[in-house]
């Protein structure tokens, strides 16, 4: 998946899990009030129901993404 530069999602959450892959740019999640920032190369698991608002870095975000 490709995101624009400094695009973002508001509050939303997907009904399966996801492991995450940051193949390019940067990605800021925001679970339960704390934001955490992905690079290239780190690897992050969300919930199934987890709210979350997403926030795409200033070169944009490319991501392989894993649905269970």
């Amino acid at each position: 998946m490709e995101r624009q530069a400094g695009a973002s999602l508001d509050d939303h959450a997907h009904s399966f899990e996801a492991k995450t892959l940051i193949l390019e740019g940067e990605l800021t999640l925001r679970i339960a009030g704390k934001d955490t920032l992905y690079q290239v190369g780190d690897v992050f698991h969300s919930k199934a129901n987890e709210t979350h608002s997403e926030h795409y870095g200033p070169e944009g975000v490319c991501y392989l993404v894993g649905r269970k």
